[in-house]
């Protein structure tokens, strides 16, 4: 037995090729009315952003859900699929290529999601211990704060607000209808050269789950969600975006301030209601982007004017600041005996 559409890539029923009983080779006629027929899900399952190494595309598969496994699980979920690797003949791509070329895909016998519970089940003993003995310590806050990004020198209250995100705050229901999210979103808006990228490099490598990307080389597509036809069946089907693979994680905006207004308006929904809405090509569907945004731009002028305000300093939206929780304000302000500890800090540590 085989999928139909596909099993063979052909795009429509398997047809027999031989008859086991009395070895006819045909040709055979499927009888339609009495074909068991059965739904069947195409998935794309691709390496987590932050296990890619430096270099290299992340690898891809297609795996095919049947029966009860199909719609459990969505774009920008983590997954263990348990399944049987096959490869198909598939002629058109034989004749293509020249020579016999295999797809392959797998059939997922098992689907279970990664959640809270197994990162919770790969602690050992030792490490519950040492949680533990942590927690017990009066000066952790000041100690984990220390702990973000030592290779920088100074900011304080930035590493404080960086902290603040990779732990999160506490989401609040209010009933079925009414949702309070937990995330805090910061913008480090400061001078260039104050390490602000740094900083971002430094949560995407801490970070359980982070996915980083620039303001000018993200659209308001790669952000959220894109719909695309499929080769194969020719049906419209749903990509995540940025946003969505950093569900229950971290999403890292570079360049905050290059990105165009059409692009900036697509995540005003993400980073206060935590979802993406979609309503493209007959799909009407909302997916999930329970992250937190770390995002870094630069002043207009290119330098931060302390006589204007806040707002005057910085092009962006009113309504795109208020998401914000905590915004940082770096700049580099010329003091010779700080510029004498930075030094000696920069030093010290490429000895």
């Amino acid at each position: 037995g085989g999928i139909g559409g596909g099993g063979s890539g052909g795009g429509g029923a398997l047809r027999p090729n031989l008859c086991s009983n009395c070895q006819s080779k045909g040709p055979f006629t499927v009888n339609l009315g009495e074909t068991i027929y059965g739904d069947y899900q195409k998935l794309t399952l691709q390496e987590s952003p932050g296990s890619v190494p430096p270099g290299r595309l992340p690898r891809h598969r297609e795996v095919v859900l049947t029966h009860d496994l199909i719609d459990c699980a969505r774009p920008g979920d983590e997954v263990d699929i348990t399944g049987i690797y096959c490869c198909n003949y598939d002629a058109g791509l034989n004749i293509r290529s020249g020579f016999p070329v295999f797809s392959t895909h797998i059939e997922a016998n098992f689907i279970r999601k990664r959640g809270e519970e197994a990162a919770a089940a790969a602690l050992t003993e030792e490490d519950v211990a040492a949680v533990l003995e942590l927690a017990r310590d009066p000066n952790i806050g000041s100690r984990i704060i220390r702990s973000i990004a030592p290779s920088i020198f100074g900011h304080e209250r930035v590493k404080t607000a960086l902290a603040l995100a990779l732990f999160g705050g506490v989401e609040k229901t209010a009933g079925a209808a009414h949702r309070l999210r937990g995330d805090v979103n910061i913008l480090l808006l400061g001078d260039p050269g104050t390490s602000k990228s740094q900083f971002l490099k430094y949560m995407e490598k801490t970070a359980p789950r982070a996915v980083y990307t620039t303001g000018k080389g993200a659209s308001a597509v790669g952000l959220t969600a894109a719909v695309r036809r499929d080769p194969m069946t020719k049906e419209w089907t749903l990509e995540g975006g940025a946003l969505v693979m950093a569900d229950t994680g971290l999403c890292l905006i570079d360049e905050f301030d290059k990105m165009s207004d059409q692009d900036r308006v697509s995540i005003h929904e993400a980073m206060e209601q935590q979802s993406i809405s979609i309503s493209k090509a007959g799909i009407v569907t909302q997916l999930q982007a329970r992250c937190a945004v770390i995002a870094a731009a630069n002043p207009i002028n290119g330098r931060y004017d302390p006589s204007q305000t806040l707002v005057e300093n910085v092009e962006l939206s009113d309504p795109i600041l208020s998401r914000f929780d905590v915004i940082c304000v770096i700049r580099d302000v010329i003091d010779p005996v700080m510029d004498e500890r930075l030094a000696a800090f920069v030093v010290a540590s490429h000895a």
